[in-house]
């Protein structure tokens, strides 16, 4: 709280008393945070982040991460599964050979939206059909084209085990793995890329407006947060994206789940050391 004394004093300076108590709290609070093992899994960080978040976009982040939920027990399925596997000294089979492809993320896969964007199921095909068109990755877009074109990238498929969205028992249908072949950089390059569905970085985009929307509103420095933002959103984007890329590549699954929050925990401590 804060001083009587000191806002009696400085009554025409409250508002500067406040920000400056605002600022200082947040500092404390960042470094009074500790992390453990655990904070590495993505699941976790994403609970933690909805325990700890009072943010204007909050609600926004807990409707992701509740459409999100079937797809994220699944992954935590599949990396209990590979770790158990291991340590019984049983062969675990995966979906397809992660050190050589990559498959596409999607931003509906999974989750509990897939019927809905499932042309066959939904109760809207027309919509359906629209917006599968435009759920790809990042290396569907100009940057990932740009990207094969600078590093000389060349493209194969793979057959995997991993149901699409359009799968219906009557008419099976089931995701193609990406296999790049060329510079190293550029490949693991193309593997984040592959991991990063295009409406998840305009979702992620979303939610940190709305947080700068209602910092600037409530007095911050438009510049300052909008630069926090967009750091903020571009590191979580690319840290995560090569965590998880090469976490797959070396681990598989339960690789890609670690690869990714390691990524994310990184842009975390980044994020605190630039603006804290």
């Amino acid at each position: 709280m804060i001083s009587k004394i000191l806002l009696n004093n400085n009554p025409n300076n409250f508002y500067q008393i406040q920000q400056d108590y605002e600022k200082t709290r947040k500092s404390v609070d960042k470094k009074d945070e500790t992390n453990s093992i655990f904070d590495i899994v993505p699941q976790i960080q994403k609970a933690e982040q909805l325990q700890n978040s009072n943010s204007a976009s909050t609600p926004a982040i807990a409707t992701l991460a509740l459409l999100n939920a079937p797809e994220d027990i699944r992954d935590m399925q599949g990396a209990c599964k590979q770790i158990s596997s291991l340590i019984k000294g049983e062969k675990f089979v995966p979906p397809y050979d992660y050190k050589i492809a990559q498959h596409p993320f999607s931003f509906f896969h999974g989750t509990l939206l897939n019927n809905f964007v499932n042309p066959n199921t939904s109760p809207f095909p027309k919509l359906a059909k629209w917006l599968l068109k435009h759920d790809i990755t990042l290396m569907d877009t100009k940057l990932g084209a740009w990207v094969a074109k600078i590093f000389k990238i060349k493209q194969d498929y793979v057959d995997t085990n991993i149901k699409s969205i359009i799968y219906t028992k009557s008419n099976p249908s089931y995701v193609k793995a990406k296999i790049f072949e060329g510079n190293p950089l550029g490949t693991l390059t193309a593997r984040a890329l592959t991991r990063t569905p295009k409406l998840g970085v305009l979702a992620l985009g979303a939610v940190e407006g709305i947080d700068v929307l209602s910092d600037v509103a409530n007095g911050e420095n438009i510049f300052e947060t909008t630069a926090k933002s967009a750091t903020n959103l571009l590191g979580s984007i690319t840290l995560s994206g090569y965590g998880g890329a090469i976490g797959s590549k070396m681990f598989g699954v339960t690789g890609s789940m670690l690869g990714t929050g390691i990524g994310n925990l990184a842009n975390n401590k980044l994020n605190n050391m630039l603006f804290s």
